[in-house]
């Protein structure tokens, strides 16, 4: 995990604030669906996210959203993925660029950002 600075509501600049979560990896460290659902995009984002990929959750109302990916996401719109299976590798495009590799993880609630880090440290004990 990357402290303070990659926390949920961290300020940005502009007057952003942070709408995920941030977690330290060697580049190239796979990444895995954290749920059933179906690959709602994915593509580039030169300015904050670089490669990324957003699921959508079977059976709920959550977005999941995986950032700074260092190629194109495994899976393609509209296709289907399992718990478990390969999306991408961990990276550091977009503004991550010269921060060290992590994945910039979100959850969303309907349209709603909502902390990531619990599921995340929960989902990080079973594996």
């Amino acid at each position: 995990m990357r402290g303070a600075i990659g926390e949920f509501h961290a300020p940005r600049s502009g007057g952003r604030i942070h709408e995920g979560f941030d977690v330290t990896a060697a580049c190239g460290t796979p990444l895995v669906a954290v749920r059933n659902g179906k690959v709602l995009s994915s593509g580039f984002d030169p300015v904050l996210y670089g490669w990324y990929l957003l699921l959508h959750g079977e059976g709920e109302r959550r977005g999941y959203f995986y950032a700074h990916m260092p190629r194109p996401a495994v899976v393609r719109r509209s296709e289907r993925v399992w718990e478990g299976e390969r999306v991408g590798s961990v990276g550091e495009t977009g503004n991550a660029v010269g921060t060290g590799c992590h994945l910039h993880f979100e959850i969303h609630v309907g349209d709603v950002p909502v902390d990531p880090e619990p599921s995340l440290r929960r989902w990080d004990r079973y594996s």
